[in-house]
């Protein structure tokens, strides 16, 4: 028998958390919107491991919702046309 590994909701899916994020961000200075970024990520980081979820599956989440975010941040400089 083996022990089934509990897999999170995937963070890159969290649409709300992730459009919140990238109009805070792309409202921000750059530096400070690169802070704000990693201080969230390092969040997420921290509470799927406190959750005990495997070091490698929680590398390539906080990896997907970095892009996910940035995608969002992108999309949103698109559609608004502001590309300053």
């Amino acid at each position: 028998m083996t022990v089934a590994d509990i897999v999170p909701f995937p963070l890159a899916r969290r649409r709300a958390f992730i459009d919140r994020h990238a109009r805070l961000i792309a409202a921000m200075r750059p530096d400070a919107g690169q802070r704000h970024l990693e201080r969230q990520l390092a969040f997420q980081f921290e509470t799927l491991r406190r959750k005990n979820i495997d070091g490698g599956a929680i590398d390539r989440e906080v990896s997907s919702l970095r892009a996910a975010i940035h995608a969002a941040i992108a999309h949103g400089m698109f559609k608004s046309g502001d590309f300053a």
